[in-house]
């Protein structure tokens, strides 16, 4: 069956509330300051939502087949609250559009999360699917050790948000007893991320980091600065690369400019050798 049939096909809707456990195993899943995040939701827990959803439509029997290689290319996100421990939430998703390149198909999958009919957070994600690999992947140099670079829990500090000003500098990396842990937290269990032989025959090189947990990275970032429950107003980020377990990588962003209480922040995650991921966010100044 072509993708292209399922534009317009709706995927719920679902009622998810968001429990104290769930939010407590994604922070500590991602590394995030438990403290700060007790009774509301990191920012980066609106991947967990989507992915509540989104596997009613990955794992449909009709896109089965195309789910050989299954890679995030980008992901927006628009708050419009604050993820509140017991909040109750509808959760309904929409194949929007999709686009055919040879054996590969780019799907946009749009994400609404409503609770009593208003608004929690909107999301659209760019899905790239094919049945073949795009590319060959490198030498077999297997996996490193299950602890290798496991994540140590963030604790906030303070940011100056002034345009030019850049924001402090965070290190991470994630083992792949991390990647499984997130997983739990999340419900993205594509086995890119889990299963070796799975991300070689998707041309990978091995295993890699969730690109959602590498974004929850970024938004642990945009919102160091602030202790507000609502920190980002909304997020637009770029899959670029791969990030292998146990590989160091460095969170950093610069303040754009502040228009009526958002400041525009421009992020990325890095490599020695390159950017991995990049964003661009609006974060909520209080003024």
């Amino acid at each position: 069956m072509s993708l292209e049939a399922l534009e317009g096909r709706i995927y719920g809707p679902i009622s998810v509330e968001i429990g104290a456990e769930k939010v407590a195993g994604f922070v500590n899943a991602t590394g995030d300051d438990a403290d700060r995040w007790a009774h509301t939701a990191p920012p980066g827990f609106a991947g967990a939502l989507l992915f509540r959803i989104a596997p009613l439509f990955i794992h449909s029997p009709e896109v089965g087949e195309h789910t050989r290689v299954l890679v995030h290319s980008d992901q927006r996100f628009t708050w419009h609250r604050a993820l509140n421990v017991g909040l109750a939430t509808t959760i309904t998703g929409e194949v929007t559009r999709v686009r055919v390149r040879g054996d590969t198909n780019f799907v946009s999958f749009e994400v609404g999360v409503t609770s009593a009919g208003e608004p929690v957070v909107d999301s659209v994600s760019t899905f790239l699917m094919g049945t073949a690999a795009a590319a060959d992947p490198g030498p077999d140099e297997g996996e490193p050790p299950v602890e290798a670079g496991a994540l140590t829990p963030l604790r906030s500090g303070e940011t100056t948000l002034q345009p030019g000003v850049d924001l402090p500098t965070i290190e991470r990396s994630a083992s792949r007893a991390d990647l499984v842990r997130y997983a739990g937290a999340s419900g993205d269990f594509n086995p890119i991320h889990f299963d070796h032989d799975a991300a070689r025959a998707a041309g990978l090189d091995g295993i890699v980091v969730h690109g959602l947990c590498m974004m929850s990275w970024l938004c642990q970032l945009a919102a160091f600065g602030t202790r507000d429950a609502h920190p980002i107003a909304n997020m637009k980020v770029r899959f670029r690369s791969a990030l292998r377990p146990g590989t160091p990588a460095v969170l950093s962003g610069t303040c754009a400019d502040i228009t009526a209480g958002l400041a525009g922040v421009n992020l990325k995650l890095s490599t020695r050798d390159a950017d991995l991921v990049t964003a661009t966010a609006a974060i909520r100044t209080g003024a």
